[in-house]
């Protein structure tokens, strides 16, 4: 079975389609991937360091006012198109993957031109502008939240599997993670982190608010800082008198879940099913400037559920931040109800269910259409 993958740009697109791909290297024996995306996206990073085959396409976000930028880009994403037949017509996958971001517009109408199946994946309670536009041509739709069903048109094929997590973050023992970090497991432990490239307000934040706790005794922080930060939040918390262990990036996610008590993060769909699927609670931190304010969407379902706080972006400070911190972690009451919260909505078998929509699209259609047929032969004579 051959598989493509379109999209990128941010681990939010890049993760739930490996956690899928990683679900079906466990039932398909001779899986064959293949993930097409961008120079500028972090999918050029993390894919080959996974031990998956990358191409690379020309592809830009396409502004929404229609100046001289979007001119360009829409050139851009002709010769993406181009591009994207070619490697779709060598690779002839029998299913494509469409994790939204302007990389896997693209390739998604290649994959409609040649009649290739087209499963797409939303994970956001309020979908972006390319899953929206690529819902018309797509076979299915995997929806991580059912609120996002009034946004597609009637007779759209659409399926709520939840979002799609690697198995890996589920499966980390708080004793193996309390040794990694070198925890005091007596003591109550908050994770922080902005997703894969950080966030500088979540990061000022947290310093502050560890400045603010630094007399508690019963507190510790892992913090996720991304590249940028990681030098000055270490030397800023570094003098203080809390247990503070500072990383740019955390590779065993699954381990920092586990020994966690409390998450503080953004609201993107992925560190949301994450967080879920642990049954965690968490105080959640929108990104003030994503499309639409999805990610204070996803927020404020979780919010409604019991299972966090949400605190505004243009609110947040060190001292809001170590209050709510405080009030959370001194109510074991509390504590619970939003981990009850949190379990409600968690779904955390979303990869295995769109791992096998994927191979029931593979074996019910696959038929090249005759612009693949003369794409196949051209790339035979290469």
């Amino acid at each position: 079975m051959r598989v493509g993958v379109a999209g990128g740009g941010t681990g939010g697109h890049i993760y739930p389609a490996v956690a899928v791909v990683d679900r079906l290297k466990r039932t398909v024996a001779d899986l064959d991937v293949v993930f097409i995306g961008t120079r500028r996206g972090l999918e050029g990073a993390i894919v080959p360091e996974l031990g998956y085959r990358m191409r690379r396409i020309i592809s830009r976000p396409l502004p929404r006012r229609k100046n001289a930028g979007f001119v360009y880009s829409l050139l851009c994403a002709s010769v993406g198109l181009v591009q994207s037949l070619f490697i779709l017509g060598c690779d002839r996958p029998n299913v494509v993957i469409g994790t939204g971001g302007y990389a896997s517009g693209p390739v998604v109408l290649a994959a409609r031109l040649l009649g290739i199946p087209i499963l797409l994946i939303e994970p956001n309670s309020v979908p972006g502008r390319t899953v929206t536009m690529l819902s018309r041509y797509a076979d299915e739709i995997a929806l991580g939240f059912k609120e996002s069903i009034r946004y597609f048109s009637k007779g759209t094929n659409l399926r709520v599997t939840g979002v799609p997590i690697r198995s890996s973050l589920l499966t980390g023992s708080r004793a193996a993670g309390m040794n990694l970090f070198d925890l005091n497991p007596d003591r109550k432990s908050v994770f922080v982190f902005g997703g894969s490239r950080g966030a500088s307000s979540i990061n000022r934040a947290v310093v502050d608010a560890v400045r603010n706790l630094e007399n508690r005794d019963d507190l510790q922080f892992v913090i996720q800082t991304g590249e940028r930060d990681f030098r000055w939040v270490a030397e800023a918390v570094a003098g203080l008198g809390m247990t503070c262990r500072v990383y740019p990036f955390i590779e065993e996610m699954g381990l920092a879940y586990a020994v966690s008590d409390l998450v503080v993060c953004r609201a993107g769909a992925g560190a949301i099913a994450e967080i879920t699927a642990n049954e965690l609670p968490a105080i959640l931190i929108p990104y003030p400037h994503a499309t639409a304010h999805h990610q204070e969407s996803n927020a404020r379902l979780l919010e409604a559920r019991g299972a966090a706080k949400v605190i505004l972006d243009g609110d947040l400070s060190g001292e809001v931040l170590a209050r709510t911190i405080v009030s959370i972690l001194s109510d074991s009451e509390l504590l619970e109800a939003m981990s009850r919260g949190s379990r409600d909505p968690g779904k955390p078998d979303a990869a295995g269910e769109i791992a096998s929509r994927l191979i029931d699209l593979a074996r019910r259609k696959g038929r090249l259409s005759k612009l693949a047929t003369v794409l196949v032969d051209l790339c035979s004579v290469r």
